[in-house]
C-alpha cells in the first residue's frame, strides 16, 4: 500500500451535508476502516477536525468522540521541530499554503510521504508532494491497490 497523508477536509466533507465531495470522502474513510489505504495524519489534523465539527455543530461531545474515531484511522504524526522549521519555510515560499496546510505538507515531507489525499490545490505547489483529489476515484481507488 502506497503511504499518503490525509488532509481534514476528506473527513468533514464525509460527514457533512450533500456535497460532490461526499460520497468519495466517504469511501475514503470506509477504505481506511477497512486498511484498504494506509493513511497517515498530522495529530494537528485532528485538532483541526474536532474544532471544525464543534465550530458547525456545536456539540462538544460529539465533536470529540468523531475527533476519536478519526484520530483512530489514521497513523498520527506529532507536529515536532523540525516540522515546525519546515512548516515556516513552505508557509513563507507558497503563498496558497495557509498555516495549518503548511503544517500537514511539512509533517508529509519530513516523513517522507509523497502523497497528500485533499480537494485543496494548494497543495500542487508543493515540490516532492503529489495531491490526489478525492474526485479522483481513479488514482483513489490505486492507493488502495499499490
Amino acid at each position: 500500500m502506497r503511504r499518503c497523508l490525509l488532509d481534514t477536509a476528506v473527513f468533514v466533507y464525509a460527514l457533512g451535508r450533500d456535497h460532490p465531495y461526499r460520497e468519495p470522502c466517504r469511501w475514503i474513510v470506509d477504505a481506511l476502516g477497512d486498511e484498504r489505504i494506509a493513511g497517515e495524519a498530522s495529530v494537528s489534523m485532528v485538532q483541526e477536525f474536532a474544532h471544525v465539527r464543534r465550530r458547525r455543530g456545536g456539540d462538544v461531545g460529539r465533536a470529540s468522540k468523531e475527533a476519536r474515531v478519526v484520530s483512530g484511522l489514521c497513523l498520527l504524526h506529532a507536529f515536532e521541530e523540525p516540522d515546525l522549521t519546515l512548516m515556516l519555510e513552505l508557509l513563507a515560499a507558497y503563498e496558497r499554503l495557509d498555516g495549518q496546510d503548511a503544517v500537514f505538507a511539512a509533517t508529509a515531507l519530513n516523513r517522507a510521504i509523497d502523497v497528500i489525499v485533499s480537494p485543496d490545490p494548494a497543495f500542487d505547489d508543493v515540490p516532492g508532494l503529489e495531491r490526489i483529489d478525492p474526485l479522483d476515484t481513479a488514482r483513489i481507488e490505486e492507493l488502495a491497490l499499490a
